[in-house]
């Protein structure tokens, strides 16, 4: 349903104000909850440190602010045997990352290498571990080789890339690729289905970011603590959801940003290589989009190997070092990751629009970028957050995005239905020339002009919205709890369901034909996340597909069914096949989750019940065929058919089936004929599986895209 904010703009400025002044730093000061996850406490004694952290004591214990019983995932053992394991983890930048290609069919790979001018291959084996094609990329161009110092050691690493084509879905099969001179383990890698599916999706892993809930060690401890619980989130999603064909990562793979030295290169390898050490990953393809604290190095797009890269001026102007926009399709879906720290908008039009144009069957359309425009945390969703969403609202909505991914500000978040509110006057605002908090009256114009959206739904609408207008917007928590934000004091208007839980989070996206449903799940427990109010996290999109072949065949069906009643000469089992294939027709177009294929269903199914109409066997009547013909029969000159099944008194038009042919005879030759088994059969089979599926259907429909003519 439609509603327009209730917010009054004197109300919302308020706590703008207020949101901003908070939010120029970060916030989350730890607390016995927002120290959450530290896998170090359990040993932190064993840890040379600096005491100067206000969550130890003198002799390097944990004070009560730091020792959390939400630290999950610390295990004595295990932790002990990551930390010997992880001297080897922190230097193994040879890691091939799995990307998906530019559809289903296609696997994109990257990893560095430590041998110049060397051929990047994959080995491409089935199941059994036969080869099936081995396929050649090539190395980047010198200006994207990295040399990394550590200690006495030097290492030059060369980025590789390579493409494997030719996939089938629900496929098993093996892989290897060719690094530093030699081949590597054998993975193995599946395929899934592109019918329905289900995306994994995280926000912020950000490897190396648990300074503060750790207290005052070195970067590389940080870094190991982040890539432990980077790796158990993984397994325990993938445990949970094994059928996952792929993940999507919000940016802010990693902490270190800067790359000005010898340290800091080192630093930020060694969180890219904690960031893709869990074994998940060579069997699960993860698209990344540019955080913050990826921008500022070639190291991303030397690590990930994006498809459909854009090249042409008009879509990389102003484009961040990390790398450019990209697309690609999986099933029925288009998805778009924008480089948010760009804020040249009309680039990401751009390639919005290009993704659009060349994909214009896909029935959903997900939009992933880093900066959170609507989201519920400090420090960015009130600052930079509000600056694109200016600019960026009503280019989604131009495109009819169905939902927004976000990440930044390490919280949980959910919008209602939101649009734009179709005014240009908010564009003239940028970051360069937001007004301080200091200037007041300029500043209260900024905000009020900030407030560009619709509510197209509120708080009357359940978890599961049929055919709605405008977009959703969700904001993820952190992956691996290394670092959390609070919530804005004041729940936004926008927001319909949001919590800081101050542990990991995961989200599931599942895609149907005609649904889209995103559940968010504690990482730990793996058991549905509860926001704040006791909101559940599920939320669902339904699309309805178009039923109007099959509207079109029931009202035939019908007519038949009332001309052959009227005759009074056709098997009581026939005409109670064709009934109840009716009522079964009748219920999926009622249902709004019904499938492209339930409709398709339906349609064969009223066709074949029509068929199956049978005459009672009467043979003093084998004369008397004109009765028969014109009641039920092929359409005689006197009923002005031209086909040969059940027509209506007037013109037997209703015997037509769904092409128009007029084939839908169950006696074409006019005389009376023995019950047809086959056909009646047929229909009272689907009419009982019909009637189940509409029993345990759960879940949301979607409706047919309103395809709107994007200007040219």
């Amino acid at each position: 349903m439609r509603r327009m904010k209730k917010v009054a703009a004197a109300t919302l400025t308020a706590m703008m104000v207020a949101s901003l002044a908070m939010g120029t730093t970060e916030t989350w000061a730890r607390s016995s909850k927002r120290a959450a996850w530290n896998n170090a406490a359990a040993e932190s004694t064993d840890v040379e440190m600096e005491v100067k952290d206000a969550c130890y004591t003198e002799d390097g214990k944990e004070t009560d602010a730091h020792n959390v019983k939400s630290n999950v995932y610390a295990n004595s053992t295990e932790w002990a045997e990551w930390k010997t394991k992880w001297e080897s983890v922190r230097t193994n930048f040879c890691q091939i990352a799995l990307t998906p290609g530019e559809d289903a069919a296609k696997l994109n790979a990257a990893w560095y290498s430590t041998t110049k001018d060397e051929t990047p291959k994959i080995k491409l084996m089935d199941a059994s571990g036969k080869e099936i094609k081995t396929y050649e990329g090539k190395q980047s161009v010198e200006a994207d080789v990295e040399t990394v110092k550590d200690g006495d050691k030097t290492y030059t690493l060369y980025p590789c890339k390579v493409t494997v084509t030719g996939l089938a879905e629900n496929t098993s099969y093996k892989y290897q690729y060719y690094v530093n001179g030699a081949w590597s383990e054998t993975y193995d890698y599946k395929t899934q289905s592109t019918d329905s599916f289900s995306v994994m999706y995280v926000g912020d892993p950000q490897i190396g970011a648990s300074t503060n809930q750790l207290g005052n060690q070195n970067k590389q401890y940080y870094a190991m603590n982040d890539s432990y619980n980077w790796y158990h989130t993984l397994n325990n999603a993938v445990k949970k959801f094994p059928g996952l064909s792929f993940i999507m990562s919000a940016g802010d793979q990693i902490n270190q940003t800067g790359v000005s030295n010898d340290a800091d290169k080192l630093e930020q390898q060694i969180e890219y290589a904690g960031f893709l050490n869990p074994s998940v990953l060579r069997s699960l393809p993860v698209a990344t989009t540019i955080g913050n604290h990826d921008s500022k190095s070639v190291n991303y797009s030397n690590h990930f190997n994006y498809p459909n890269k854009q090249t042409s001026d008009a879509n990389t102007a102003s484009k961040t070092t990390a790398g450019t926009d990209y697309y690609f399709t999986y099933g029925n879906t288009l998805f778009i990751s924008i480089d948010t720290n760009n804020y040249n908008v009309a680039t990401h039009e751009n390639v919005i629009k290009e993704a659009t144009e060349k994909n214009p069957s896909a029935k959903w359309r997900i939009l992933m970028f880093h900066q959170d425009i609507y989201g519920s945390g400090y420090d960015h969703s009130d600052s930079d957050g509000i600056v694109l969403r200016t600019q960026l609202t009503p280019v989604i909505d131009k495109y009819d995005i169905d939902a927004v991914l976000q990440g930044h500000d390490h919280t949980y978040s959910r919008t209602y239905q939101i649009s734009s509110d179709g005014s240009d006057s908010h564009k003239k605002y940028t970051k360069e020339n937001m007004p301080s908090t200091d200037d007041k009256e300029n500043f209260t114009a900024y905000i009020n002009d900030n407030n560009c959206y619709n509510l197209k739904s509120g708080k009357e609408d359940s978890s599961k919205v049929v055919d709605p207008e405008g977009t959703v917007y969700f904001e993820a928590n952190s992956a691996t709890g290394s670092k959390y934000y609070q919530l804005i004091g004041t729940q936004q208007d926008y927001i319909a369901a949001r919590c800081q839980s101050w542990r990991p989070t995961y989200s599931v996206l599942d895609i149907t034909d005609t649904t889209l449903t995103v559940k968010t799940y504690d990482a730990a427990s793996n058991e549905e996340l509860v926001a704040d109010g006791g909101v559940k996290t599920a939320y669902t999109i339904v699309k309805q597909a178009d039923k109007t072949a099959l509207d079109t065949e029931i009202a035939k069906a019908e007519a038949a069914y009332d001309t052959a009643k009227k005759a009074g000469n056709y098997t009581e089992a026939s005409l109670k096949t064709l009934e109840d294939t009716i009522t079964a027709a009748k219920a999926v177009t009622e249902n709004a989750e019904s499938t492209t294929t339930d409709i398709a269903s339906a349609v064969t199914s009223l066709q074949d019940a029509v068929k199956g109409l049978a005459t009672v066997e009467n043979n003093d009547n084998k004369g008397n065929t004109e009765n028969n013909n014109n009641a039920a029969g092929n359409g005689t000159e006197d009923t002005a058919g031209t086909g040969n099944g059940i027509g209506t008194e007037d013109n037997g038009e209703a015997g037509q089936d769904a092409s128009g042919s007029g084939n839908s005879s169950a006696n074409a030759s006019g005389s009376s004929s023995t019950v047809k088994t086959g056909d009646t059969a047929k229909a009272a089979v689907w009419y009982t599986a019909a009637g189940l599926s509409m029993a345990g259907a759960a879940g949301i429909i979607l409706v047919e895209r309103k395809k709107k003519k994007l200007n040219q």
